[in-house]
């Protein structure tokens, strides 16, 4: 296989518009390999990082590099994806039962996780998970250091590998290093708890750029790193200085949503078709809608209670809203997850039990994923979209519905918690910890005049216009690149003061 043809070309100045293969890291692989038939089969991971990525990829011959198992069928450990249009190589890195338990389950999703989330109570700092995490960063690194070029550009993505840059430095990989962290970075006081505090923030720093989706994760880091690592770093410019002098930039990219692609099948009859039996089906003046990860840092439990507690303090709504919840089944091998499970079916069945009249039930409970175009009719047939997370990095499906929805008809009522209330400041913000300020947001939106929901709907639509997914990739890739050359600069600039 010739690798040396994957290439991206990349914008910026004339000096830094050279064509340059990308090479995107991740724990999660954008596709599953089946064996069906005899045949590889690849099924797409639907998540809000792959959306993101994909469509950067889409007209490359680049890599991507990520966990996975091919099927005892496949003889290529790199396989050409998509399976439609192959554009680009996936490498998958196996991982076993113990390395799957301490490095997933374990350091990422029991201590990274919750301490990102502002969740100290459900922390668990374990010697074994870090010494797992620690292995298969190294793991990771060593794939990424096989394939890597001078003039690559490496994207590493997301709090299971924040490692992985020092590694590759450690490796001598010359390539220009991105790193991308796609959930909150937590305030100092809480992150200070991590007792690898310092390894985690110097394992990040040997990257070239480091990104963000909001301006206070960016603070909060840049914060992390003056006090803990007692590096000089300028809250301005949004730098910090690394060992051997390494410059690291740390900007905020916010993430948005493939916008022209969401229009398109909201223009399609099958789905409008779709939309319009959601509504029949449900036979309720107004649909609400909620849909999420089964996590406890999407405030679920907390929304059901607002949704009942609206139908107690509001009769005239009983029999009038239909509250439609769609969660997708979620590291179910963890305890804490599974206990959640039982509290939100249990929640559901109180709530039915109480209100239910006739035929008419106010809560529909979905524990499972739902392709794409089928949640777009969901979208399509909901009056309002409750988001209302206790803490969330960024929420696309917060944009996802404002780019759905009609604007005079739908309304977003979002958590001010959730990143991506930093950009969509029209929506009705409530506060995800008060079940009073979730059903005042809910009744606002169900009593909203229509010309003041079509103003604030347009306001968000025109921001989600402007800032594509495919627009975050490219001023990713492109600031990269830039600063990656500024770097160079001060390097020569340096040397010659030196010599002379």
């Amino acid at each position: 296989m010739n690798r040396n043809k994957n290439k991206v070309e990349v914008k910026g100045n004339s000096s830094s518009r050279k064509r340059r293969r990308l090479v995107v890291v991740s724990n999660r692989s954008p596709y599953y390999l089946e064996s069906v038939g005899g045949k590889i089969h690849m099924v797409r991971n639907v998540s809000g990082m792959v959306t993101g990525l994909e469509p950067v990829l889409a007209s490359t011959n680049g890599m991507w590099i990520a966990w996975g198992n091919a099927p005892q069928s496949c003889s290529l450990d790199i396989c050409r994806i998509p399976p439609d249009k192959p554009t680009f190589d996936l490498k998958l890195i196996p991982l076993d039962l113990e390395e799957v338990k301490h490095f997933y389950l374990g350091f990422s999703n029991s201590a990274i996780w919750p301490l990102a989330h502002n969740f100290l109570g459900r922390t668990a700092y374990l010697e074994k998970d870090w010494e797992t995490y620690l292995q298969v960063n190294r793991k990771f690194a060593a794939a990424v250091a096989e394939e890597a070029k001078p003039s690559d550009l490496i994207w590493v993505n997301d709090y299971h590998l924040a490692l992985l840059p020092q590694m590759l430095r450690s490796m001598k990989v010359r390539a220009k290093i991105g790193f991308f962290w796609h959930i909150p970075f937590p305030p100092l006081d809480i992150f200070r708890t991590l007792p690898w505090r310092r390894e985690f923030l110097e394992g990040m720093l040997d990257s070239d750029l480091i990104g963000f989706h909001c301006r206070s994760y960016v603070q909060n880091f840049i914060h992390a790193a003056k006090d803990i690592l007692h590096r000089d770093v300028s809250f301005a410019k949004g730098t910090v200085v690394g060992r051997r002098g390494r410059r690291t930039l740390v900007q905020a990219f916010p993430m948005g949503v493939d916008y022209c692609g969401i229009q398109e099948l909201v223009d399609q009859k099958e789905i409008q078709e779709a939309a319009r039996g959601i509504r029949r089906d449900m036979g309720s003046e107004y649909i609400i809608l909620g849909v999420d990860r089964l996590d406890y840092s999407k405030g679920i439990p907390e929304r059901l209670h607002a949704v009942e507690k609206l139908l107690e303090e509001n009769p005239e709504y009983v029999g009038k809203i239909s509250f439609i919840q769609i969660s997708v089944p979620s590291r179910i091998q963890i305890p804490e997850y599974y206990r959640m499970k039982q509290e939100v079916e249990n929640a559901v069945g109180h709530i039915n039990g109480r209100f239910s009249r006739g035929a008419w039930t106010p809560v529909r409970y979905y524990s499972r994923s739902l392709p794409f175009d089928e949640l777009v009719s969901y979208y399509l047939a909901a009056d309002i979209c409750l988001v209302t997370p206790l803490r969330d990095g960024m929420n696309l499906i917060a944009k996802e519905y404002v780019a759905a929805q009609d604007p005079q008809k739908g309304m977003l009522v979002l958590s001010e918690f959730a990143g991506a209330a930093e950009e969509l400041e029209k929506a009705v913000i409530v506060n995800p910890y008060s079940i009073p300020s979730i059903v005042r947001g809910l009744k606002t939106a169900l009593q909203m005049h229509v010309k003041e929901r079509r103003l604030r709907m347009n306001h968000m639509r025109d921001r989600l216009r402007r800032r594509t997914v495919e627009k975050w990739g490219e001023a990713f890739l492109e600031r990269l690149t830039l600063c990656s050359t500024a770097h160079k600069t001060i390097t020569r600039k340096t040397i010659r003061r030196k010599k002379t």
